[in-house]
């Protein structure tokens, strides 16, 4: 199944602004370079993190949609960690009014919230139970959760208001739940403990940060084009994507090496003693 129409039609003009990019920054030089015989894969990259290059078309609507992004996560995300403490000021405005009928238009609005906060502890409950680890925002997430549960349940009980049968069962819940898993949470290991030795066979970053790491993998993409098409590499389809994916800064580690390193190192993503991902 293909893209939308409009999405489509942007993905591929996108697509030919970068390789425009590619053309403009990296041709006038890469075109005629001498980078000596045999080919040296890290003398070759050395050429492009050594130049500095203009903004990636585009990099600053993905910026922004980036920042949109990470603004509507947290936006959804606050009325879920926090549903119980807005169930508590609910339940407390409810115990507030002086009607009946206006004080169970708060209540009705109260136990909303806290099917939101039950289903959260519930969720974050499942979390815990297939990861056993230790994860400071479900800690933040169920303290919270806990705090408002107990408080709204306090006001309601110390109130002469009637609510809902079903708003103090979900108080109930919610807290139960929310306390449960806080106490699992304390005594389980911190979150990650099990990946440390996976995230160590992972390359150190090299070469620039940020947006210019972005610019500088765009210009080694294009210049492994430029290279191939001058003739000064030989590669296949398959291993011409897999030099592309060679982590940004280690293209050196190809250099030197035969026929069955070249696909040791390519095909199983090992150089030397290090196992890596294809992650830039």
């Amino acid at each position: 199944m293909g893209l939308p129409g409009p999405l489509a039609k942007w993905t591929r003009k996108a697509e030919r602004a970068e390789h425009e990019w590619g053309r403009r920054e990296v041709d006038s030089w890469a075109r005629t370079a001498e980078f000596g015989q045999p080919f040296s894969w890290g003398e070759a990259e050395a050429a492009v993190l050594a130049r500095d290059y203009d903004r990636l078309p585009g990099s600053s609507v993905a910026r922004m949609l980036g920042v949109v992004g990470w603004t509507a996560v947290v936006i959804a995300a606050i009325p879920l960690a926090g549903a119980s403490l807005i169930g508590l000021v609910l339940v407390a405005l409810g115990c507030n009014e002086t009607g009946a009928d206006a004080a169970q238009d708060w209540f009705s609005l109260a136990t909303t919230a806290f099917v939101v906060a039950t289903v959260a502890a519930v969720v974050a409950f499942t979390i815990w139970w297939e990861t056993r680890r230790r994860s400071v925002a479900l800690l933040i997430i169920n303290a919270l959760n806990l705090i408002g549960s107990a408080a709204a349940y306090t006001v309601l009980a110390v109130s002469t208001a009637t609510a809902e049968s079903w708003l103090p069962v979900l108080m109930l819940a919610s807290g139960l739940v929310s306390a449960a898993t806080l106490g699992l949470g304390l005594f389980s290991k911190p979150e990650g403990r099990t990946n440390n030795r996976r995230k160590s066979l992972k390359p150190p970053r090299r070469g620039p940060r940020g947006d210019k790491r972005a610019r500088a993998l765009r210009a080694r993409k294009r210049l492994l084009e430029v290279v191939v098409h001058r003739g000064l590499v030989k590669l296949d389809e398959a291993d011409l994507i897999r030099v592309g994916e060679f982590p940004l800064g280690y293209w050196s580690e190809l250099d030197g090496l035969d026929e069955r390193e070249w696909r040791r190192v390519l095909e199983r993503r090992h150089t030397g003693w290090r196992d890596f991902t294809s992650e830039p």
